[in-house]
Parts: C-alpha cells; structure tokens; sequence
C-alpha cells in the first residue's frame, strides 16, 4: 500500500487521479518563431486550429498578459521580483488556500507543487502574506517568454471537465517552440531597461510628526515627547521609503538556434535574466535551457523529446521591511543605533532576508504509431524535478546578534506516464467524422523537507523538521466526438477519478463532460453574412480532488490529540458546470464576437484526518457563479495601416451558501456570511466622530456597546467586472502593440494604510491626519490625535476600480533579408493605473490565491513601472 508521510505522522494514502488531456481538437505540430496568445477556433471535421494571435510580450509575467482573455483575472502577490500571481477563471469556485489553475506544459500538468518556509518575520501588521509561507517563485519563469509557442485558456464547461480532478479552477495550456524545416537559424532576443516604483505613501515629515505626537500625549495628560527647542530644530527628517526605494536595473539575453529536414527538427536555447529589486537589497537571477527534438521514422512512427533546465537565485528581505519603513518615525535617521525594539529600517532590508536558489527540471520522452488510418497510439512520459534551497538571516536586537538563523532544504519529484489511442476519421465525403480516445494515466510525486532553525551567534540547533510525502494519481477516460454535415457536433467525455487523498479508502468518482455546437452558417438555407455563425452548449463535473498538495487546510476540530489538537483537511470540491455561447464572425470575418454565459455550483465536502475510516463525510456548504463574458475582435486596415483590436468584458457573481453554519471560516479581515460573497470584508460600520472626534460605528444590535457582534458585511474583495482591451498595429516596417485592463467593483484594505490614516502618535502617519479634528477643526472625519481604528472597519477599505495600461510596445525592423532580419523596441509596463485607491497598487494579492482573503493589501512591495529597450535579430 502506498503511504503519504506528512506532519509527523504516517497516513495511507488512496488514489486519486491526475488530469491530462489534449484539447477539444489536436494541436498541429507548432514551429514559430515569435510567441504568441492564441485565441484558439476548432474546426472540428478539419482537426485544425485557427488562430489570430498576439506576440507574448518580454518580462511583463504570462499570466497577466492572459487579462486578455474574457473572464481572467490575474494578480500578482506583490511586486517583488518573481513574485506568483494569482489566476482566477470565472470568478472564484475552490474555498482552498491555493485555489490555481491547473498548468498543461507540452500535455503534461506541472507546476502543482508549493514550497513552503518558515513563517518567520517579524511585522507590525496583522496578516500573514503568502510570500512569508510560499518561497516559489512564479513557476513560469521557468520557461522564458521566448521559448513559448503558443498558450491556451480552457474555462468551458466541457474543456475543463477533459481534466477531471484537477480542473475546478481552469486550465492553461503551453506549448513550447520545436524546430522548423529548412536551414538552420540563429535567433538572438534580449532587452535592458529600469523600474521605478510607480507611486508612493505621502506621509509627514519630521516636524509634523513631532507636532503629532506631542498633541496625542497632551490628550491623555502625559508630557510632551519633543521639547520646542527640539520642535525647532527639526526640519523634514528621514524619508524612509527614499531610502529603501531605489531605481532598479533590469536585463534579459535569449540565444536560441533552430532547424532541420522533413524527418528531424530541433531547437536548443539558452537564456538569462537579472532583475534588481525597487526595494533595497532584493534580486533575482534566472538562467534556463531547453532542448527540443522531433524525429520522424518511416511513414508511422514519430518521435519527440524535450528537456528544460532553470535555477533562479534570489534574495528577499523581510516580508515587512518597508511597510516598517513606511511607519517608523521620521525623526530616526539612518545613522542611529535603535535603543530597546525599535528597527532601523535601514538595518532590516540589509540584514533581515532569505536567499532561495531554486532549480527545476522538466523531461519528456513521447512516441506516436499510426496503427492504421485514423488510429493512433501515443504514449508520454514525463519527469518533473525541483529542489530549492534557503538561508535565513536575522536581524538581531536586545543584546542578540544578528546572524544566520536557519536552513531550508526541500526536493520535489513528479514522474508521469500517459498512454492514449486515438482515432479521426471521416466518411461519405466527410458527411460524417469521428473522433474517439482512451487514456489512462500514472502519476508519482515524492516530496521532503528539511529545515533547521539558529540562534544567531549559538553553535547548535534550535530547533529541527522533517517531512516528507509520497503519493500516486491515476485516471481513465473515454471522449468522443461526431459531426454530421460539419453541421452538428457532440463530444462526450467521461472520467474515472479517485477524489480523496486523507481517506484509508479510496473514493473514485465519475466525472463527466458534454457539448453540443450547431455550426448555423454551414446549413444549406444560410446564404448571407455572418460567414460563420456558431451555437454550443457545454455540461461538465470537475473537482479539486486531484489537488491534494493545495486543497487542505485546519480547522480547530479536536483531534485524536485531544482537546486543542488540530485536525488537517482535505476538501475534494465538486464543481458542476453549464454554459452556452454564440460566435459570429460579421463583415467577411473582420469582425467576431463571442457571447457565453455560465453557471455553475461547488459543493464543499469535508474530510477529516484521524476520524474513524466509518466517518461519512457530508456536504456542508456551497459556492455559486454566474457570469456573462463578451469578447469582439476585429482585424482592420485603413490604407497601408493594419490592426488587429480586441475587447473583452466579463461579469460575474459569486454566492457563499451554508448548509452547516458551525464550518464557516473566519479570518482576521474576512467571513463567510451565508449568501453573501466569499472573501466578504466583515467588520465595523463607521458613522463619523462624535463631540470629541472620537470615531463612531453602528451599534448593530442596539446593546449599547461596540464589538464583534456590531460586525456587518463591507463588500467582498473580488471583482464583479473586468475589462480588456489590446491593440496591435502594423504599418511597413514598424509595429505597436498595447494591452490595457481594468478590474471594478471590487473593496480593497490596506493593512498599513489603517495605521497611517490613525492619527495615534505611536508610528508615522499620511498627510490625510494633518485634517485631524481640533477643537478649532471639527468639520473633518479624521479622528483626534491618539486615536487606534479598529482592526477592521467600512472607514479603512478603498474602493479598488481601476484602469490600467499594462504595456505598449513599439517596433521597428531595421533590416530584412529573406528569414533573416533585425528588429528593434521600446516598451514599458504598467505605466499608468487610473485609480483612487492610496496603496501602491489596487491589484495585489498578500493572502496569495487563497479565494477567501481576496484585497488584502499589506503594502509590503511596490509594482513598479518598467522601462526597456531591446532588439530581436534572425541570421
């Protein structure tokens, strides 16, 4: 029997199953040479894919160059280099702490694995950010833009029930660059450039900071900290954030060389990245290869290998240095020597940090066998390898040096076998085309962990873990499809999926998928536009089950241990799906728009470890999303001018229903109220100052009292609207390209900002508190001097709306000669956000992609603006 050894204990482990499989229809072989988004169109009796396609942009990260796509939302943890970003597609289905989409590289998933440290830091805010647990860097950075092919967005109902157990939360697909037929080319990618954070926190200077303090100690009775000779001699003080933000240098270099004949082709890069951090001290540095080589044998055998190596070293600060820096009082310069708990800012960023040096290694093996006509069998095999290892150091305070303080030492392995047969053919003249598969699927993962904990300064250990995991997936299925007169299409598919992983049973669950299109302008009545006119309905289960490495958390249940004793979770979700849509392409197919609407409903099933292997779980709750997406893209030309415009809208909402009220979660910020929003805001309602400019909040249940039964729902932090829009132009020899979203109706709450705007006189406070009540100053709505706000209040969260322009590039090709030529660009990122939220960014994510803490904002890290200059070249 397989075993998962996990937290100290030895659990068994069951089966479940792995999703991997291709697209509604087979992709063609891909040899470009440019990367680039697809916006993919099946023709299903032609097996073929048409495509409009944008290039894949340097350095802006893949998943937020995917905003383009209706219905996607991309947001990074913060701004710090190689930061993860969360995706969410369709709004938010999983309720678990690292609710992602599922990644397909070359037809296999990677990517599902978490590195996890130590929670470490020390702070003066109340929220654990995710970048304090989760050492990964973006996994995609792995893979270089420029050895990106093409990527696909699957989201449907029926696209996302082909993966099973592992498709609740989306699929995106990669597929990366072969060779291509002819001579061989050398290509040479590379950029330069600077970032600069885009904005910042106005606070007070040195003397309006004293003037704060001493009117907050005068309210209380107690002497005034800063003398008026000490009042006088203070000018504008220490600007902390000019001290930890700098202008940071940025460079990125791609060799690839690329050919072959009609039976062999092969492609090999390489490429480097260094990216300074805006914030002090902080970096990255990436170097990756890749390997690809196709081999044709005789008429029916095809074969393929691929192979990718990356490692990238960093160097983080403490998570909350700069939010520390933002607090501390001015009038500390960065030469003093802090007495007692106080931090130099300065002292924190240069010694207070982590250095993570990750390496990943990603191998394929694949054979294709033409049985006879139309049958094929293909099998896949895969090998995913990643290690990572991390120092800690230690600022040290109160007598204790500063110094080392721990290791951390992690490996994660994944191996994977995919078998299929495959049949495609058509008969009666096409009247009538067939498709049908059966697959299977073998996956392994092994991952341990070691970390080992220092008191800076001290010869031994002060503390030491070790865990270590082993599990094995496996899935069958059985898809199908028939079209008749290229006219009606259905496609079927069917899934056996184990769902739970803390079970001593395994539980295999049956996933099924089916869509029905009518391709309208094909029938024989259709004589006029639209020349393309497309109907479909999709059905489809998913589940979170093949998920196991995201989809647990704890609840304060009793456990075996006793009273007290945590209980781990495991919540294999069930997703049931369905939408319809329609396609029209109008004016001779310079214009598509694409209409979906969906529905559909999670059901959240909970498994506790350490109950009796009896215990039968029930459902106790339920998530709901509805939604509306629009999509119009039109290609143009105006004299020698050539475009290419796309916008995409969506809009959707998400309900939280309780079934059992006694599992809700409840987070410093967020509940789940039932029919409300996940990751609603709980907290007080502000109602203004009272006679003394003592902030007042409404008194719920009229106990006259104010606390946590007073709390009320304040608006959720996920969006109910996106909007994209992307533009490519094309005039001779020059070429611009521009991508611009924006995100509404949405709340946002900045955890440092809450202690800015309080004009409490313990730490450094925004310009906003120079409105302060006063005596003399009572028509205001900032509180008196020595005033705490609460944790969590309507006055604290920001409306997070915006429109950003997320990148513009412009180019020009100086030389051209046949396949060979040279081209240079301009481009920036993130030039310009239209908001009114006072954070650095009103699109970051510190709870990570954890769906039920959504707009959290703890200001730990700026998104910077990105200048660059690069040059492409072919020879």
């Amino acid at each position: 029997m397989n075993q998962l050894y996990a937290l100290g204990l030895l659990l068994p482990l069951s089966i479940p199953a792995l999703a991997q499989q291709p697209d509604t229809v087979r992709l063609p072989e891909v040899a470009v040479q440019d990367s680039v988004l697809r916006i993919v169109h099946s023709c299903p009796t032609a097996q073929v894919i048409q495509v409009i396609g944008y290039r894949i942009l340097p350095f802006l990260p893949l998943q937020e160059q995917l905003r383009q796509i209706a219905g996607l939302q991309a947001t990074p943890y913060s701004g710090a280099p190689g930061a993860q970003v969360a995706v969410r597609l369709r709004g938010a289905a999983s309720l678990s702490g690292n609710a992602q989409p599922l990644y397909v590289v070359d037809g296999v998933p990677v990517f599902q694995h978490t590195f996890r440290g130590e929670d470490r830091d020390g702070q003066l805010i109340d929220v654990v950010p995710a970048e304090r647990q989760e050492l990964d860097v973006n996994p995609l950075l792995s893979i270089p833009s420029e050895d990106i092919a093409s990527v696909e967005v699957l989201k449907g109902a029926y696209e996302t029930a082909l993966y099973g157990s592992q498709g609740i939360n989306g699929v995106i697909k990669i597929t990366t660059k072969r060779g291509t037929v002819g001579k061989p080319r050398l290509r040479y990618a590379g950029y330069g450039g600077v970032q600069q954070a885009r904005t910042r926190y106005e606070l007070l200077d040195a003397r309006q900071y004293a003037d704060l303090r001493n009117e907050a100690a005068l309210r209380f009775g107690q002497p005034a900290p800063f003398s008026p000779a000490q009042l006088a001699a203070l000018g504008r003080g220490t600007d902390w954030q000019d001290e930890l933000v700098r202008t940071a240098a940025v460079q990125e270099h791609h060799l690839s060389l690329g050919g072959g004949t009609a039976t062999t082709r092969y492609y090999a890069a390489a490429d480097y990245l260094n990216q300074q951090g805006v914030v002090l001290t902080s970096r990255l540095r990436r170097y990756a290869a890749r390997a690809a080589l196709n081999q044709q044998i005789g008429q029916h055998l095809h074969l393929d290998a691929t192979g990718s190596f990356s490692q990238t070293e960093q160097r983080v600060p403490a998570h909350y240095a700069l939010s520390n820096a933002v607090l501390a009082a001015p009038t500390l310069r960065p030469t003093d020597t802090p007495t007692g708990y106080e931090v130099n800012p300065l002292d924190q960023v240069q010694q207070d940090y982590q250095t993570p040096q990750q390496q990943r290694l990603l191998a394929q093996l694949g054979a294709r066998y033409e049985l006879t006509t139309g049958l094929t069998l293909d099998v896949r095999g895969n090998l995913e390898r990643a290690t990572l290892r991390s120092r800690s150091y230690r600022l040290g305070f109160v007598g204790f040096p500063s110094g080392e303080s721990g290791t951390l030492t992690a490996t994660y392995r994944q191996l994977v076998l995919h078998p299929a047969l495959r049949y495609a053919r058509s008969f009666d003249g096409e009247r009538h085309a067939v498709t049908a598969s059966l697959e299977a699927q073998y996956q392994k993962q092994e991952s341990t962990t070691e970390q080992r904990r220092y008191v800076p300064g001290q010869p031994d250990f002060a503390g030491f873990s070790r865990s270590a995991s082993l599990a094995q997936r496996n899935f069958y299925q059985l898809t199908a499809g028939y079209t008749f007169a290229e006219r009606y299409q259905v496609q079927a598919t069917v899934r056996h999926d184990a769902n739970s992983v803390f079970t001593t049973d395994d539980r295999w669950s049956w996933l099924p998928g089916a869509q029905v299109r009518w391709h309208a302008a094909k029938e024989n009545f259709w004589t006029s536009a639209p020349g393309m006119l497309d109907v479909w309905v999709g059905w489809g289960r998913t589940s979170g089950a093949g998920n196991g490495a995201r989809n647990f958390f704890q609840l304060p249940v009793a456990g075996p241990g006793g009273p007290g004793s945590q209980i781990d979770v495991f919540v294999p979700e069930l997703t049931r799906q369905v939408d319809a849509g329609i396609e029209a392409g109008l004016f001779n197919g310079h214009l598509t728009v694409t209409a979906q609407a969906y529905a559909r409903r999670t059901a959240r099933t909970l498994y506790l470890l350490g109950l009796p292997a009896t215990t039968d779980p029930t459902v106790q709750n339920y998530v709901r999303n509805t939604g509306l997406e629009l999509t119009l893209q039109s290609s143009w030309q105006a004299g020698q001018l050539q475009g290419t415009s796309r916008l995409a809208a969506a809009a959707n909402r998400n309900r939280f229903e309780e079934a059992d009220r006694t599992l809700g979660y409840f987070f410093p910020y967020h509940r789940s109220p039932d029919g409300q929003s996940i990751s609603t805001f709980y907290g007080l309602r502000a109602q203004g100052l009272d006679a003394t400019g003592t902030p007042r909040y409404e008194d719920v249940n009229s106990d006259g009292r104010i606390n946590m039964e007073d709390q009320q729902p304040l608006g959720s932090g996920l969006p109910r609207q996106l909007l994209s829009f992307s533009q490519q132009l094309t005039l001779d020899r020059f070429e611009a390209q521009l991508q611009a979203d924006g995100m509404f109706g949405y709340q946002m709450n900045n955890t440092v900002l809450r202690l800015l705007d309080a004009p409490n006189g313990r730490t450094n406070a925004s310009r906003r508190v120079l409105d302060r009540w006063t005596p003399t100053n009572t028509g205001t709505d900032v509180p008196a001097a020595g005033t705490q706000l609460p944790l969590s209040s309507s006055s604290t969260l920001q409306s997070g709306n915006h429109v950003r322009l997320s990148a513009l590039t412009l180019s020009y090709k100086v030389w051209e000669k046949e396949a060979r030529s040279v081209q240079v660009w301009l481009g920036g990122q993130n030039l310009l956000v239209l908001s009114g939220y006072r954070g650095y960014d009103p699109n970051v994510s510190s709870a990570g992609s954890d769906n039920q803490q959504a707009g959290l904002d703890v200001g730990a890290y700026p998104v910077a603006r990105t200048f660059l200059v690069g040059v492409r070249a072919t020879l």
